[in-house]
């Protein structure tokens, strides 16, 4: 793919208890079916992995039938291409041998930890959506929400929280303090509905 429009990247997080990891697949296909033609693509981090080289960044995401679709960087906020490619071996060799072929360049062999990973995704999204659908999780969405936070991108958060989940004090003071955005939700419908219209109003605006 060439010659590619402002393309608008949006990080989805969330717990991945098995309820709200069905959430996050469905809303996925729903920014496709809803933004199709917009540029605008969703991301969730387990399904993505980070390659370096000198030149070069990708975020290499599966898809299915044995392929991936490759982002191609110059830097974080600078997309060059996309491609969908064939996966031949594992994703790392793919992606290798793809810029090797594509580029001339030679990539990092080891895939980006998954800090550097969640760094480099939050720098080049527009928008970090983080869903709060139950009160019984690990939590590992707060450490999601507060490493957004001291990382400076407060701003690029929509914290999407169902009615009745109920936050500490604690962390209300660090959301209150940090303008963090946040919009509460009824049930799984509504959460849909909401986040189409905040894309819309407030990513492709």
């Amino acid at each position: 793919m060439a010659n590619l429009g402002p393309m608008a990247f949006v990080l989805l997080l969330g717990s991945y208890d098995s309820q709200t990891k069905k959430y996050l697949d469905d809303i996925k296909g729903t920014i496709e079916m809803n933004f199709s033609g917009e540029y605008l693509s969703s991301f969730m981090l387990e399904d993505v992995e980070l390659y370096f080289s000198e030149q070069l960044q990708v975020i290499a995401e599966l898809t299915h039938n044995g392929k991936a679709t490759l982002f191609i960087f110059r830097h974080p906020q600078e997309l060059e291409d996309v491609f969908d490619v064939d996966l031949k071996g594992d994703l790392g060799d793919t992606v290798y041998d793809f810029l090797k072929k594509k580029y001339g360049v030679t990539l990092k062999r080891d895939k980006e930890s998954v800090l550097q990973k969640f760094d480099f995704m939050m720098l080049a999204a527009k928008t970090l959506l983080l869903i709060r659908d139950r009160e019984e999780t690990r939590g590992g969405e707060y450490v999601e929400l507060m490493h957004a936070i001291f990382k400076g991108y407060a701003d690029k958060v929509w914290f999407l929280r169902r009615d009745g989940v109920r936050l500490s004090s604690m962390l209300m003071e660090y959301l209150d303090k940090s303008k963090v955005n946040m919009r509460p939700y009824i049930d799984y419908s509504d959460l849909k509905g909401e986040i189409v219209r905040l894309l819309r109003c407030s990513v492709l605006s």
